[in-house]
C-alpha cells in the first residue's frame, strides 16, 4: 500500500511539475508574440512616418522648380502646394490615421487652412495648386516633428528588441 501512495504521489508531482512548465511555456511563447506584434506596429508607424516626410520635403522643394509661376505674388515664407499634392497630404492621413497621430495632423490642416491665399479661380488652374501665407514655416516644423517622431519610433523600437536593428539605419 505505501508502494502505492508513493507511486500515486510521484505521478502527481510530476504531473503538476509538467503542467507548471508548459504555462510557463505557454506564457513566454504570448509574451513574444505580443512584443513581436508591436515591434511590426512600430515599423509600420516608422514607415508611414518616414513616407509622410518625404513627400513633405518633397513639396517644399518644389517651390525651386516652380518659383517662375508664382514670383509675382508669393513671399519668401509663402508655400505653395499643387491640389494634387494637397489631396495626397489629406488622404494619405486619412488613410493612415491608424499609425499616424491624428491631433498632430489635424492641428497641422487647421493651421495651413487658415493661411490660405485667396486667389481668382483663373489664378488657381494657371498655377495648378494652392499658396498658403507663411505655410514654408508650418511645413518644415511638420517635416521636423515628424522627424523627431521617427527618431523617438526609432528609440522605442530599439528598447523592444534584443540585437541591434539595422533597419531604417539609413538617414531619412
Amino acid at each position: 500500500m505505501s508502494m502505492f501512495i508513493a507511486g500515486l504521489s510521484g505521478v502527481i508531482v510530476g504531473g503538476l511539475l509538467v503542467g507548471l512548465a508548459f504555462y510557463f511555456y505557454m506564457r513566454m511563447i504570448d509574451q513574444k508574440e505580443k512584443r513581436e506584434r508591436v515591434m511590426t506596429h512600430k515599423v509600420r508607424e516608422i514607415e508611414t512616418l518616414i513616407a509622410l516626410n518625404q513627400k513633405v520635403v518633397e513639396i517644399l522643394e518644389k517651390r525651386i522648380l516652380l518659383m517662375d509661376k508664382y514670383v509675382s505674388f508669393d513671399a519668401f515664407d509663402d508655400c505653395y502646394i499643387t491640389v494634387d499634392d494637397y489631396v495626397y497630404l489629406q488622404s494619405y492621413a486619412a488613410h493612415n490615421s491608424f499609425y499616424l497621430p491624428n491631433h498632430f495632423l489635424e492641428e497641422f490642416f487647421k493651421q495651413i487652412s487658415m493661411r490660405r491665399a485667396v486667389l481668382s479661380p483663373e489664378e488657381t488652374i494657371a498655377i495648378g495648386g494652392y499658396t498658403f501665407r507663411g505655410g514654408r514655416v508650418i511645413m518644415e516644423q511638420l517635416s521636423d516633428n515628424i522627424t523627431e517622431m521617427i527618431y523617438e519610433r526609432k528609440v522605442q523600437l530599439n528598447k523592444l528588441t534584443k540585437e541591434p536593428m539595422s533597419l531604417f539605419s539609413k538617414t531619412f
